[in-house]
């Protein structure tokens, strides 16, 4: 899950992701998406986010702000789904997005909230569309972070190494000097080839543990 090689004074701040992490994994939502389409949840997510899209993906232009859940978002998504002979239905995509309750993960608002006593900074790093952005609000205290930073805000997408170095920049310190919490490998990845270190949530107690280790807290 994370290094055992941990110097706790290299580390400066501490980088959550928000689904997954500050609110727990909505999987009874996407099977929700895949059951109203007709498919697997598997086959649905990998439409959706591009495994058999090719580089031409709809849903990653719309985190990075250059696509509005709109009429050309459906009809870009049609495109996708015709290979496998399904529907896309725009408006319920949208309510499932608008409309989704999350619940939060109250381990890791405690850990936030620590870290902070204690001096630490913290970000909340997600890929998120602007239609979404009233769930994370309502589900999580955003405040309690000293930066936010969206990707469809700043025009790029985890895992691309530009949007870690620009939260640390946000945060005041280097990327060596923060600690990246994701719930997934390709994230965490894209972090430690930006200089940070990492940590794969797995479950809330593990990932309590670990954040712990790393700041001696």
């Amino acid at each position: 899950m994370y290094s055992e090689k941990v110097n706790s004074t290299n580390f400066k701040a501490a980088i959550f992701d928000y689904g997954g992490v500050m609110a727990k994994s909505p999987l009874g939502r996407v099977e929700m998406l895949a059951d109203h389409f007709g498919a697997g949840k598997e086959m649905i997510m990998g439409l959706i986010l591009g495994h058999d899209s090719g580089e031409d993906n709809p849903w990653f232009d719309a985190e990075c702000g250059r696509q509005p859940l709109n009429e050309d978002f459906g009809q870009r998504m049609q495109k996708i789904f015709d290979s496998h002979n399904l529907s896309f239905d725009l408006d319920y995509f949208q309510r499932w997005v608008a409309d989704a309750v999350n619940e939060p993960d109250r381990t890791m608002e405690r850990i936030v909230n620590q870290l902070k006593e204690t001096g630490i900074k913290v970000g909340l790093l997600t890929n998120s569309v602007p239609e979404f952005w009233p769930v994370i609000e309502q589900t999580i205290n955003t405040k309690s972070f000293d930066c936010i930073v969206d990707s469809s805000r700043v025009g790029i997408r985890k895992p691309d190494e530009w949007i870690y170095k620009l939260t640390a920049r946000k945060l005041g310190t280097q990327t060596n000097s923060c600690v990246m919490i994701d719930d997934l490998d390709h994230n965490i990845k894209g972090a430690e080839q930006a200089g940070m270190a990492g940590i794969l949530f797995t479950s809330a107690e593990e990932t309590e543990y670990a954040i712990k280790r790393f700041f001696d807290i």
